[in-house]
């Protein structure tokens, strides 16, 4: 067998690794995983291939759909110009464009080119025409949800079970009906309606496996539309027109009744028309103006009355000074006469006295002047008064005439509202009568003149090419998706592997490196009958690199009491333990192995001696400290092993920590170049622990691909808090063909080992 011998090189950088139990951070290993690509490289290619092939044999069988599409315009302007707002609004919220969408997808547009294009006699359109299927298309519809309910299930769904019909069998219509359904469903299905942003321009697809056929849906869709529009309008007018003419009958009998009800008010309560109110306004007008000015002339004679009456009271003589009594013509003349008499009173007081007659007359003449002055004065009070006195019994009138008017015009006004209502009644009537009149003149001038809303711009032509599927597309896009499925595969597989299948894995996930790899050994013959047979093989040179690693790990110490162990069972410890033990013997060393796994010990099964002898245990309690009685000599291999003994003990950790063990370890180092000590697991016991105390350096051994990343973390986490000096980390069972292809590290020497099986022998 040709075995490659695995690098020592392996501790060549242990002074690069991390302090022990701490991780390091490590970025995310991009090329390690291209290089697990690279060489899982033929398992991709046949994945691809296969998707490949796959997706070429789907989009062979799929059915081609050719697209046509033709182009609508929608809204057709009229000449007159538009509403600025209104152009907006349609504009930039296509408040016409949805519309009319919808009526474009509408299900009676779609009967209705259906019907015209006589589709259900297709059986593209009419499910029942098409033959029953076969070969994969009948496997897929097996493979359809529909078919995984039950019989029972879906009878009972249906309403029916078996042997019992409960619906009545359709009738012809309700089946023809039924297939118009089902084709509006397909059609629709079909057709799909693009808005131009933007416009008012709709692009129109059909999609069909007959080209032709989707070339005059296409075409017969948009002209059905139009026609349909039309004919809509022509129905919506002959149905006005004639509600209009109803409308206007009802209205004509309204108005004249409404006319006819006024008169007859008008009559009634003797109102001429346009004048009885206006009368009554105007003579209340008039009478409210007269007495205002009959209350302004009062209180001004009032005010002339006050004023001479105050005026009488307070000096006699100022009050020949009052406006009335200068402007009176009697009192003026008195005036003058009085002035003359004073004037000739004076020129005779000059020459005559007093007492003389002529002075006497003079002066009776002026005092009678002076009597008729003021009798004239008395006449000018007494006129004022009068005047006042006339002037508040004209106001009295006028208010009394103002208070009948008034009444007069509010039970006339009373009697007005409702001549007004009848009025407002019969003017709404004939208003609405002259809308109608005028909305139906218009509708029976602009009937059967209505302009389509919708032009086609341009026809559907048929399409040279089918729309789908792309088969080359689809082709890339299984190569493509086959190949990142591989790929995810085999990034999937490796990262959902519980193992570590590298050095390199070991010290990023560990933190502690590597110094060995022991590939596995096939066949049924066991490690160390293959150590004695073959000296030269690739599995001993192994168990050599790992004698001088371990050497190297501390080149200035002496390294001879080594304990070998492990997290969890069934590492490859003791195979480890025996290999190595037996290269050592053959190099002439002299070795002793002492089996430490005092509760399942298979050291001497697997060397084939039996057990029955004083071993460890018999030492720990002996009375002296020769240690030959304890051990047994291989003569087979030139090494000795001390197996666990047949004393009783309490418990084995506190056996592994006095210092009668100490005593040992420190005896078998003096008689003997190497002792090696095969310990319990980790994670089982704290054996482990305890031994790695005495003993110069700790193995750690992980299987390959197999031991949990997390254990082995866990326990080499326990041996370091128990100060445990560990060598390192020994790689187990290492399948060199598959680690080879994994592309770890220098595993590209190992993919190529055969080139250095010259240097080996099997």
């Amino acid at each position: 067998m040709n075995t490659p011998l695995p690098s020592a090189g392996v501790t060549s950088n242990a002074s690069a690794v991390p302090e022990r139990g701490a991780l390091p951070e490590e970025p995310f290993p991009l090329l390690d995983y291209l290089q697990l690509l690279w060489f899982r490289r033929r398992l991709i290619i046949l994945l691809t291939v296969f998707a490949g092939i796959f997706g070429y044999l789907y989009a062979q069988q799929l059915q081609s759909i050719y697209t046509a599409q033709s182009t609508l315009l929608i809204g057709v302007q009229d000449s007159k110009p538009a509403d600025l707002n209104q152009v907006l609004y349609q504009r930039y919220f296509g408040l016409e464009a949805a519309e009319e969408l919808e009526l474009l997808r509408s299900r009676g547009l779609a009967e209705k080119v259906i019907t015209r294009m006589g589709l259900l006699r297709l059986p593209e359109f009419n499910p029942s025409l098409r033959p029953p299927p076969s070969g994969l298309e009948a496997f897929s519809q097996k493979l359809s949800p529909r078919n995984w309910i039950p019989t029972r299930v879906s009878e009972a769904l249906r309403g029916t079970s078996s042997g019992e019909l409960v619906s009545v069998a359709p009738s012809a219509e309700e089946i023809e009906r039924r297939q118009m359904v089902t084709a509006v469903n397909i059609f629709l299905a079909k057709l799909s309606l693009l808005p131009v942003e933007g416009t008012d321009v709709i692009m129109v697809r059909f999609s069909s496996p007959d080209p032709r056929l989707a070339a005059n849906v296409a075409n017969t869709l948009p002209e059905t539309y139009i026609v349909d529009k039309l004919e809509a309008k022509l129905e919506s007018s002959e149905r006005v027109s004639e509600w209009l003419s109803a409308q206007l009958e009802d209205l004509e009998n309204k108005v004249r009744d409404s006319e006819q009800a006024v008169e007859l008010y008008r009559i009634e309560h003797g109102f001429t028309e346009g004048a009885s109110g206006d009368l009554l306004t105007q003579q209340l007008s008039s009478i409210n103006s007269q007495l205002i000015i009959s209350r302004a002339e009062r209180a001004e004679a009032q005010a002339r009355l006050d004023q001479v009456r105050r005026l009488m009271v307070a000096d006699a003589d100022g009050l020949a000074t009052a406006s009335e009594v200068l402007s009176s013509p009697v009192i003026v003349t008195l005036r003058s006469q009085e002035s003359e008499v004073q004037r000739r009173s004076s020129e005779l007081a000059v020459e005559y006295g007093p007492k003389h007659p002529r002075m006497l007359q003079v002066n009776a003449e002026l005092a009678d002047v002076r009597a008729r002055i003021g009798e004239e004065i008395r006449k000018v009070v007494l006129g004022l008064e009068n005047e006042v006195e006339v002037a508040r019994t004209r106001e009295a009138s006028l208010e009394e005439s103002l208070r009948e008017a008034e009444s007069q015009t509010g039970a006339q006004n009373r009697e007005a509202i409702q001549l007004r209502a009848l009025e407002r009644e019969a003017a709404a009537n004939r208003t609405l009568f002259e809308t109608f009149l005028n909305r139906f003149k218009e509708s029976a001038s602009t009937e059967g003149t209505e302009t389509p809303e919708g032009r086609v711009i341009s026809q559907a032509e048929v399409p040279g090419r089918p729309a789908y599927p792309n088969r080359q597309r689809l082709l890339l896009s299984y190569l493509l998706g086959g190949f990142l499925l591989a790929c995810g595969l085999v990034i999937g597989l490796h990262l959902l592997s519980p193992g570590m299948l590298s050095p390199e894995q070991i010290e990023q996930q560990l933190g502690t490196h590597a110094i060995g790899m022991i590939p596995h050994l096939t066949g049924k013959q066991l490690p160390h009958e293959h150590v004695q047979e073959k000296d030269a093989s690739g599995y001993v040179e192994a168990i050599n690199s790992l004698q001088v690693s371990l050497q190297l790990t501390d080149p200035d110490q002496d390294i001879q009491a080594i304990q070998v162990t492990s997290s969890v069972p069934e590492e490859g410890k003791t195979t480890l333990v025996l290999s190595l033990a037996l290269v050592l013997a053959k190099s002439g060393k002299k070795v002793v192995i002492v089996d430490g796994d005092l509760r399942r010990s298979s050291i001497a099964r697997k060397l084939g001696v039996k057990d029955t002898g004083p071993g460890l245990t018999d030492f720990m309690i002996a009375d002296h400290d020769e240690v030959d009685p304890f051990i047994t000599p291989h003569a087979a291999s030139g090494m000795a092993f001390m197996p666990t003994g047949q004393a009783q003990y309490v418990s084995a950790a506190d056996l592994f920590a006095s210092d009668r063990m100490k005593q040992l370890v420190a005896i078998l180092k003096t008689q003997y170049d190497y002792v090696l000590i095969d310990a319990p697991p980790v994670m089982a016991v704290a054996d482990s622990r305890v031994i790695g105390q005495v003993a110069d350096k700790t193995l750690f051994v992980v299987r390959w691909n197999k031991t949990p990343k997390k254990v082995a973390r866990a326990a080499l986490q326990l041996l370091h808090k128990s100060q445990v000096d560990v060598a390192g980390v020994v790689l187990q069972q290492v399948d060199l063909k598959r680690y080879g292809r994994l592309g770890y590290g220098d595993s590209g020497y190992y993919y190529h080992y055969g080139r250095y099986g010259q240097y080996y022998s099997s």
